[in-house]
């Protein structure tokens, strides 16, 4: 009974865990090497690695392993390369001082959005006047989101108010502000 059972293993078909883990080394130097950081290179990995075993399946024996997840992580990058391309450049909240919208490059200016390139022309006494003349209600709910960072269901937690009512003081928050900095820049 056991040579029978010793003999259905030895000739079971390898699993993608024993055919491809071998192979984890080559493809995070590979991903280092196209990311250029240690974070961006596992999460390339790690991406690879599952396409690859959604599509292990289709993976015929005859072929060269390492050359089909290379493949794989070479696409993958060029999408996320291409995706990142087309996504707006992203500054954290803690990154900002004070004189950060004056020292922004000027070829990234014209992908900035229209409430950053109007904050460009405004000195901060105008934009500080401009917040403080929001009735208490508006000027904390967009202190929340905007400032603190908080989501507008934590908001409406914090304020005791339903969510819609956070994204309305939100909507007039901002129409207001925009109306008092257009009179503050005619002026």
């Amino acid at each position: 009974m056991t040579i029978c059972a010793s003999a259905d293993v030895a000739t079971a078909e390898p699993t993608f865990e024993t055919q491809v883990m071998p192979l984890a080394d080559d493809l995070f130097r590979r991903a280092r090497m196209y990311t250029g950081n240690t974070a961006d290179a596992e999460d390339l990995v790690q991406e690879t690695l599952l396409k690859a075993y959604r599509a292990f399946h289709t993976f015929g024996q005859d072929r060269h392993l390492k050359a089909w997840l290379l493949r794989i992580m070479r696409n993958t990058w060029i999408n996320n390369y291409r995706a990142g391309l087309s996504r707006p450049t992203e500054a954290l909240v803690g990154d900002v001082s004070d004189g950060y919208l004056d020292t922004v490059p000027r070829r990234a200016q014209h992908e900035s959005s229209a409430e950053h390139l109007a904050l460009l022309g405004f000195a901060d006494e105008d934009l500080l006047s401009a917040v403080l003349e929001l009735p208490e209600k508006l000027r904390l709910t967009l202190y929340y989101v905007v400032i603190v960072g908080l989501s507008h269901r934590e908001v409406s937690a914090v304020m005791k108010v339903p969510a819609g009512t956070v994204m309305s003081r939100m909507h007039r928050g901002r129409l207001m502000l925009r109306k008092s900095l257009s009179v503050a820049a005619a002026a």
